[in-house]
C-alpha cells in the first residue's frame, strides 16, 4: 500500500512540474569525471572538493564518453558497508556501467523529470550530438516544482 501511495505522489509530482526551461538551463557544468583506472577513494576525494554526490568515469580526452557513474549511496553499500579498502577497489567495480539513461542539452525539463521517475533515477548525464556536456539531478529540477 504504501509503495502504491509513492508511486501515485511520484505522477503527481512529475505532472505539476510547469517550468518550460532545456535542461541547460539547469544542468551542472563542467562535468565531474574520474577516469575508469581511478580507486574509490580517487572518486570520494572529487566529489567531496566539487561538493557532489556522484561523478562520472569517463575516458580523459576532448569528447568524453560517459562508461558509468558512481554514487555516495553505491560507495556506502558497495565498499564500506563490506569492510572493504576504498584505495584499493577500482571505480569500474562499482559504478553503474553504461550505456546510461541520458538526456539532450535541448531537451524539457519535463522530459528529464519524466525519465527520472520511469527508471527510479536521481542523474542524467546531458549529451550534446552524443557528447557529454553536463548533468541534471533531481535536486537541480526542484526549481520548476512550485
Amino acid at each position: 500500500m504504501e509503495n502504491a501511495k509513492r508511486r501515485k505522489l511520484s505522477s503527481v509530482s512529475v505532472q505539476r512540474i510547469g517550468c518550460a526551461m532545456k535542461v541547460r538551463e539547469l544542468m551542472s557544468y563542467p562535468i565531474v569525471t574520474v577516469p575508469p583506472e581511478a580507486m574509490v577513494l580517487d572518486a570520494i576525494r572529487v566529489m567531496a572538493a566539487q561538493k557532489k554526490g556522484s561523478v562520472l568515469v569517463a575516458e580523459e580526452c576532448l569528447l568524453k564518453e560517459c562508461l558509468g557513474i558512481v554514487t555516495t549511496s553505491q560507495i556506502f553499500l558497495e565498499v564500506f558497508a563490506k569492510g572493504q579498502d576504498p584505495a584499493r577497489v577500482r571505480v569500474t567495480d562499482i559504478m553503474t556501467p553504461g550505456p546510461l539513461i541520458t538526456i539532450d542539452l535541448d531537451d524539457s525539463t519535463q522530459r528529464a523529470a519524466e525519465l527520472m521517475q520511469e527508471h527510479n533515477i536521481r542523474r542524467l548525464p546531458v549529451l550534446k550530438d552524443g557528447a557529454l556536456v553536463g548533468i541534471i539531478t533531481s535536486k537541480d529540477l526542484l526549481v520548476c516544482v512550485r
